[in-house]
């Protein structure tokens, strides 16, 4: 058994003094105590926590909740505006452009520009050819460029060709002669390049030129592909009977056949004529058909080239 004086010491250890068990009295609600081995106590405040709002639910916050408004507001009003702009481009797109008024010609610009339309038209410019007789041949193989005054070349060749001998003459006339087949060739060739109805439109431009400049030449394209012009039944008359009426007499002259022809049409009744009037009235219907279908081709081959040949035809 302990004494009194152990008795008292273990007292002191182990029971906590008066001013701790007063203390201890006076914390506050929810202060944990802890005992230390050397039996000194500590006391802890508990503090309770509390969260708040704005913790547990950051987004649903007055202030956020306001920027987000602010943010979505701008992007729509961004996208509105974009729309906009977009919307005035496509109506400046869609507005048709302005037509600028048409100048309105005198009688005499109105003639010119016709003139010039018509050339266009009528293929003036054709194939390059080779010089077809013999002092063109002489020339162009003694005239050059850059030696002088052409006239002056040109006293100077005619002088040397004089004084050709008949050999080298014969030799230039050989070359003409092959440039001629040469040029044939190329002709024929330059005139199917082009469709028919633009040789037909060609040379009704050639004509219409012609009248405009008091031209007495005329130079006509010749396509083997244009329809023939309607026979007279005179011309039909004749064609049926030449070969029949020139075996009868073989030493006649041509124009001895024609005129017996002549004088033969002229005793034949109106019966005898009518099957001739009859095969000629089909012809013309015939080539009046063509000449149409050809005239419409040839307004359809210009407007693609971008001409409208209405304005001269």
């Amino acid at each position: 058994m302990l004494t009194a004086i152990g008795r008292a010491a273990a007292r002191r250890v182990l029971l906590p003094s008066r001013t701790a068990s007063s203390k201890l009295t006076q914390l506050p609600r929810g202060s944990v105590v802890f005992r230390l081995p050397n039996a000194s106590t500590v006391f802890a405040a508990a503090r309770p926590l509390s969260v708040s709002a704005w913790l547990r639910e950051p987004t649903k916050t007055a202030s956020t909740g306001k920027t987000k408004k602010t943010t979505a507001t701008k992007k729509k009003t961004t996208t509105t505006k974009k729309k906009t702009t977009a919307t005035k481009k496509k109506a400046k797109k869609v507005a048709a452009p302005k037509k600028k008024a048409k100048k309105v010609l005198s009688p005499e610009e109105q003639d010119k520009a016709d003139l010039r339309l018509l050339k266009k038209m009528a293929l003036l410019k054709g194939p390059a050819l080779l010089p077809d007789s013999a002092w063109s041949v002489f020339v162009s193989n003694n005239i050059a460029t850059g030696q002088g005054k052409l006239t002056d070349q040109i006293k100077d060749v005619s002088a040397k060709f004089s004084g050709l001998s008949v050999s080298e003459k014969e030799a230039l006339e050989s070359t003409a002669q092959s440039n001629k087949n040469a040029n044939k060739t190329t002709r024929e060739k330059w005139v199917t390049d082009y469709p028919v109805e633009a040789i037909y439109m060609a040379n009704i431009a050639r004509r219409r030129i012609a009248r405009k400049l008091d031209k007495s030449r005329l130079y006509l394209i010749h396509d083997e592909r244009l329809p023939k012009r309607a026979r007279t039944p005179y011309i039909l008359f004749i064609m049926s009977r030449y070969s029949h009426v020139h075996s009868q007499s073989a030493d006649a002259r041509p124009q001895d056949t024609f005129r017996a022809m002549s004088e033969e049409w002229k005793a034949l009744s109106e019966s005898e004529k009518q099957p001739f009037k009859e095969a000629s009235t089909l012809e013309v219907q015939q080539t009046q058909v063509q000449l149409k279908e050809l005239k419409e081709k040839a307004k359809a081959y210009w407007k693609a080239q971008g001409i409208s040949s209405t304005q001269v035809f």
